[in-house]
C-alpha cells in the first residue's frame, strides 16, 4: 500500500521561503508549495528577482503554484521557469476566492468557465513534462455534476493529481468543508486526489484519509499556527506517539532568522501576519498581538512575546481558529 503524501498548502503572504525553512526544521511535508505566483509576473519580470519564487536547498521538492488566465501566459510562464530553476512540478490555481485572484478573474472565477480552465490546462501540459496538479474548490452552489466535469475537463488534458478543498466559493470559512466531496472525486474520477480543508490536527489528518480514501492531505492554515503539525501527522499515519511540542518562543525565533531570506522591507510585515495566526493558540491570542504590534521592529516584538511567553505552553491538539483573515 502507497502511503499517503503530505503537503503545505499555498497560502498568499505567508508560504514564502522564510516559513517554509521554519516548517522543514520541524519536518517537512512530502511537498512544498509556494504563494500564489502571477503567470503575468513570470513573463514580464526577471523571475530570479521575485520573492515569491526563492528557495533553497531545504524548502524542497517545492511545487511553484500559478495563477491567471490566459493559457499562452501560463504555457510561456512555465517554460521560463523550467529553463531557468528546478521545481519539482507546478500546480494550477482554480481555488482562490481572495484579493487579487477575485479581482482578477484567476482562481476559483475560473469554475465557471470549464473550457477555459481546460486550455489553461492543456497549455500547462506542452510546457512541461514535470508533474502538474490543480487546486480546486468545490463548484458554486456545490454541484456535484459540475465539479465532476471540470475535474474530467482537467484530467484529459494532462493534470495528474487533483487537490480539493471542499468549500464552494461562495462559503467562505462560514461553513464546514464537505469532505465526502473529496470521496466522491476519487470514486469517479479514479485519479490521484488530495483532500484540504479543517484539518486541524493528526487525528483529523488520519479520518480525512479513512473517510475519503484520498490519497494525501494538504494542510494550510494549521501550519500557521502549528508549524510541527507535519511531524506530528507522520507519526500518526505510523502509529507513533505524538511528540511533544517545542517551547512557545522557538517557533518565533526561528522564523525570524529565516526572514533574512527575504527582502528587508518585507520582513517585518511577513512576521506581523504569521504572528497573527500563531498567536491564535493561546487563549489571550489577539490580546497578545495587540500588545506585540506596540512594538517597533522584530527584535522588539520578540522581546514582548518573550515576557508574554513566560508562562504559555502549547495547547493539545486540535489548533483552534478564532478568527480569519
Amino acid at each position: 500500500m502507497v502511503a499517503p503524501i503530505t503537503l503545505l498548502a499555498p497560502m498568499d503572504g505567508l508560504t514564502h521561503v522564510a516559513f517554509r525553512r521554519l516548517v522543514a526544521h520541524y519536518g517537512p511535508p512530502d511537498f512544498f508549495y509556494t504563494e500564489m505566483t502571477s503567470v503575468r509576473a513570470v513573463v514580464f519580470q526577471p523571475p530570479e528577482h521575485d520573492p515569491y519564487l526563492w528557495h533553497t536547498d531545504i524548502d524542497r521538492p517545492l511545487i511553484v503554484q500559478l495563477a491567471g488566465r490566459e493559457p499562452e501566459l501560463f504555457e510561456e510562464a512555465i517554460r521560463i521557469l523550467d529553463e531557468r530553476f528546478d521545481f519539482h512540478g507546478y500546480d494550477l490555481n482554480f481555488g482562490c476566492t481572495r484579493g487579487r485572484a477575485r479581482r482578477q478573474g484567476w482562481g476559483a472565477a475560473l469554475l465557471s468557465e470549464p473550457e477555459l480552465a481546460r486550455r489553461i490546462a492543456r497549455a500547462a501540459r506542452r510546457a512541461t513534462r514535470k508533474p502538474l496538479s490543480a487546486k480546486l474548490r468545490s463548484a458554486p452552489g456545490h454541484d456535484l455534476k459540475k465539479l465532476l466535469s471540470f475535474a474530467e475537463g482537467l484530467l484529459s488534458e494532462g493534470v495528474e493529481t487533483l487537490i480539493l478543498h471542499p468549500r464552494a466559493p461562495e462559503d467562505g470559512f462560514r461553513r464546514p468543508p464537505r469532505w465526502e466531496e473529496i470521496a466522491v472525486l476519487k470514486r469517479e474520477t479514479g485519479a490521484r486526489v488530495v483532500g484540504n480543508g479543517d484539518v486541524f490536527s493528526p487525528e483529523d489528518a488520519i479520518r480525512m484519509l479513512k473517510t475519503t480514501d484520498c490519497d494525501g492531505v494538504m494542510i494550510g492554515r494549521a501550519v500557521l499556527l502549528r508549524p510541527w503539525i507535519f511531524r506530528d501527522v507522520r507519526a500518526a499515519i505510523r502509529e507513533n506517539p505524538i511528540p511533544e511540542p517545542p517551547a512557545p518562543i522557538e517557533p518565533v525565533t526561528l522564523l525570524a532568522e529565516n526572514l533574512k531570506l527575504l527582502p528587508e522591507e518585507w520582513r517585518e510585515k511577513r512576521f506581523t501576519l504569521w504572528l497573527f495566526w500563531y498567536l491564535q493558540n493561546f487563549p489571550f491570542g489577539l490580546y497578545y498581538f495587540g500588545q506585540v504590534q506596540k512594538a517597533r521592529g522584530i527584535s522588539a516584538k520578540i522581546m514582548v512575546l518573550k515576557d508574554l511567553f513566560s508562562r504559555e505552553k502549547i495547547p493539545p491538539y486540535p489548533a483552534r481558529i478564532r478568527q480569519n483573515r
